[in-house]
């Protein structure tokens, strides 16, 4: 017993090894470095060391994929399913795949996805392969953003914020944040938290009077011990005191738009200003003001004028599409009723036309029913009753449509077609000729033609069309 034991040990290792000498796996990161967040491509290598050409299918471990593994690092891989090729006997083959990191995974660390390897002609010959990717920390670790000024004037406040975000998956004990310019300096020690927390500052400065006015530097930094992990530098212009008190309202009404620019002068020197405002081609058409600009060019209009010591001056800008909606809303909803009326169905119309013998009485009435589906879909299982009363002889030489049913009754008789369809706008026409059973005098009217057809929601209308009348005059004596 102990023998066969041994015996089938030495083949399996044998047919391990065997397997193993089969196929040689290794990979190449394309990617050097990845980033929480980002993706890295890497070259899976495989080696055909057998005498035969094989099929060779490599495919990730998608178990090991968030969130089938709540603590994966890795988010996806494309293509998920794996990749298939024939790797020539002693020759090797690139399988490409892109690893998807997860936003929250924690830097500076090791992660491991595998890799299955199998033949497709030969299933002992296959092998999982690791493939360790380093997940490393931004070099912006800490992302730091301002709302400081552009341009600040000297000897007024400057109130503004400075945010610290990490954007690490890890806590930063002990940051040192710092602000340092040449008009002001500030230095904080934060435990800064994972994102999305952040550390907002707000600083309130007011330059001295006599800054000189040029362009200045604000740095702000973050370090972690004496590595620095975020920097920000903001350029900011001191610019010469002008004293002009500027003031902009807007008021928004109906359609309408008015702007208010006040500029105030509280210095001693006359000041150059100017007011731009961005305007399109249509809004220039619907757009007035109470003094002419200077300069009007594409996409804006420019207000030039100068401002005297003591003075307010104040421009009123005013843009108002009141005329122009009311005009288009006049167009639309006649267009719309016009539309309606056109489309409302399927019209039936029902006229009739006399004619006379040589007396002047009538010798015979032809009767037309016009069809006109005026929708925009066909209607379908079209039905169209005309009425003939007994005072009229039974109809006779049809046009190109004819009866389907004649009913008789004691004071009247029904003319009945069935149509199939009528399409979009397809008009049909339905006439007959009938004889007075005796002599008429007088108005006469015909009942109206009932119509009746299902359209396109499968629902039955039934419509009537007018009552069609006739005069009939006492016809004259012979000479």
């Amino acid at each position: 017993m102990k023998k066969i034991l041994l015996t089938l040990l030495i083949l399996l290792t044998f047919a391990v090894s065997a397997s193993a000498a089969e196929i040689d796996v290794t990979h190449e990161l394309v990617t050097k470095e990845v980033y929480p967040g980002e993706s890295i491509i890497v070259n899976v290598i495989v080696t055909n060391n057998q005498d035969t050409d094989d099929y060779f299918k490599v495919k990730p471990d998608v178990s090991g994929l968030y969130p089938l593994l709540s603590f994966s690092a890795f988010k996806d891989v494309n293509p998920a399913s794996g990749r298939r090729k024939v790797v020539m006997s002693h020759s090797q083959e690139i399988f490409p795949f892109e690893i998807f990191i997860r936003d929250g995974v924690e830097p500076d660390r090791r992660y491991t996805l595998n890799f299955f390897v199998k033949s497709e002609r030969n299933e002992e010959v296959k092998t999982k392969y690791p493939v360790i990717v380093d997940v490393v920390s931004p070099e912006e670790l800490v992302k730091i953003t301002t709302s400081m000024p552009d341009k600040i004037t000297p000897g007024k406040e400057v109130v503004f914020d400075v945010a610290f975000r990490n954007q690490a998956n890890m806590i930063v004990e002990k940051a040192e944040l710092n602000v340092d310019s040449d008009l002001f300096s500030k230095k904080y020690t934060e435990k800064l938290y994972p994102t999305p927390y952040e550390i907002k500052k707000t600083l309130k400065f007011t330059p001295e009077p006599t800054a000189e006015p040029g362009m200045y530097q604000m740095i702000i930094t973050a370090f972690k011990g004496q590595t620095l992990r975020g920097k920000l530098v903001k350029n900011f212009e001191v610019i010469t005191n002008p004293d002009v008190e500027s003031d902009i309202e807007t008021e928004e009404g109906f359609l309408t738009r008015t702007i208010t620019v006040t500029k105030k002068n509280t210095g001693n020197v006359a000041i150059d200003e100017q007011y731009e405002l961005p305007i399109g081609w249509f809004q220039k058409l619907m757009t007035s003001s109470s003094e002419e600009p200077q300069k009007i060019s594409t996409g804006k209009i420019e207000w030039l004028f100068t401002v005297t010591p003591g003075e307010t001056h104040a421009i009123t800008i005013k843009t108002d599409y009141r005329i122009f909606f009311f005009t288009i809303l006049a167009v639309f909803i006649a267009a719309i009723i016009t539309l309606y009326y056109m489309r409302r169905g399927v019209m039936i119309h029902k006229g009739i036309f006399k004619i006379k013998d040589h007396k002047g009485a009538i010798a015979e009435l032809k009767v037309m029913i016009q069809l006109l589906n005026r929708t925009k879909d066909p209607v379908k299982d079209v039905k169209v009753v005309d009425i003939l009363p007994n005072m009229l002889s039974t109809a006779t030489d049809f046009g190109t449509l004819k009866p389907n049913k004649t009913q008789k009754g004691e004071r009247s008789a029904r003319l009945i077609w069935d149509i199939d369809e009528l399409e979009p706008g397809e008009e049909r026409v339905i006439s007959y000729k009938v004889k007075p059973g005796l002599h008429i005098i007088g108005n006469i009217f015909l009942p109206a033609a009932l119509l009746r057809y299902r359209n396109k929601n499968q629902k039955t209308i039934d419509k009537k069309s007018n009552t069609a009348a006739f005069y009939s005059e006492k016809p004259k004596k012979e000479e």
